[in-house]
C-alpha cells in the first residue's frame, strides 16, 4: 500500500510518496556543489548559488561555500564534503557529512515533463579546530530536486522566478570549541530559514536597514539607486572570498 505524506510546499498543501531506495542509487552532490543549474525545460542555466546565512541573535552574516561533495562509497546515504565558512574576515576551512535521512516524491508536479521532490538530511560540519574562532555545525538541509524523462536528476530551478523562491534550507547550530557556547546558524540559496526578523522582502531579500552593520552592507548597496556604490558593492558581493 502506497503512503502519502501531505506538507506545505511553496505555500500548497502537497502529497509526497517515499523514495528512499531509488535516490540512493543516483548521486545527489549536484544539488549541493555544481558549476551551474538548469532554470527551465529547454535547458538554460545559470550559475550555481552561493548561500545566504546568518548566525547569532543579531544576525550576523554567516558565509558557507562547499568546495568538494562526494558520495560514500561504503554507504550511499553518506556525502563528504569540503568547503569553507567565513563570519566578519575570519574564514574557516572545514569537512563533514551530509547524511540523507528522509526523501520523498510529490504526487504531482509543477511541469508535466518532470517529477520533483525533496530530500531531509543531516549535515555535520567540522571546522578546522587550529584556526581562529572555530566550532562545529549541526543542522538539518531540505533539498529540492526533479527529475526529467531521462531520469536525470537535478536541482530544482523549475519555478526560480516565482515570488519567494528558495531552495538548500538548513536550520542548524554553531558550537564553540573552545567555550562549548551554540549559536543559530542558518542558510539557504535565495532565502534563509527562519529570518523574518532579517528580510523584510516578498519576492526577494531585503535586509532591514538595522542589521546594516552585522555584516549586510554591501548585500544592501548592491541595489543602490547610486550605480558608484552598486557596482563596489556589487564586485565585493560577487568575489570568491573561499579562494583567498
Amino acid at each position: 500500500m502506497t503512503v502519502f505524506l501531505t506538507i506545505l510546499a511553496n505555500g500548497q498543501n502537497l502529497k509526497s510518496v517515499d523514495y528512499f531506495t531509488e535516490l540512493g542509487k543516483s548521486d545527489l552532490s549536484k544539488l549541493w556543489c555544481a558549476d551551474s543549474i538548469r532554470v527551465d525545460e529547454n535547458g538554460e542555466k545559470t550559475a550555481f548559488p552561493e548561500p545566504l546565512g546568518y548566525i547569532g541573535d543579531n544576525f550576523q552574516r554567516f558565509y558557507i561555500h562547499f568546495t568538494s561533495i562526494e558520495k560514500s562509497k561504503e554507504d550511499p546515504y553518506i556525502y563528504k564534503v569540503i568547503g569553507k565558512t567565513k563570519v566578519k574576515n575570519n574564514i574557516c576551512c572545514f569537512t563533514g557529512t551530509i547524511l540523507l535521512l528522509q526523501k520523498r516524491l510529490y504526487k504531482k508536479s509543477e511541469s508535466p515533463n518532470f517529477k520533483q521532490g525533496y530530500v531531509v538530511c543531516k549535515v555535520s560540519l567540522y571546522e578546522d579546530s587550529t584556526q581562529n574562532s572555530s566550532g562545529f555545525i549541526n543542522g538539518l538541509l531540505t533539498s529540492n530536486f526533479c527529475i526529467d524523462r531521462k531520469g536525470e536528476l537535478s536541482y530544482d530551478a523549475l519555478t526560480i522566478s516565482a515570488d519567494s523562491y528558495s531552495n538548500n534550507q538548513c536550520k542548524a547550530t554553531w558550537t564553540s570549541y573552545k567555550t562549548r557556547k551554540s549559536k543559530k546558524c542558518n542558510w539557504g540559496d535565495f532565502r534563509m530559514p527562519d529570518s523574518e526578523e532579517l528580510d523584510g522582502g516578498s519576492g526577494i531579500v531585503v535586509i532591514y536597514e538595522k542589521y546594516k552593520e552585522f555584516g549586510w552592507k554591501t548585500f544592501i548597496d548592491a541595489d543602490s539607486s547610486d550605480e558608484n556604490i552598486a557596482k563596489k558593492a556589487s564586485e565585493i558581493e560577487e568575489r570568491k572570498w573561499w579562494n583567498e
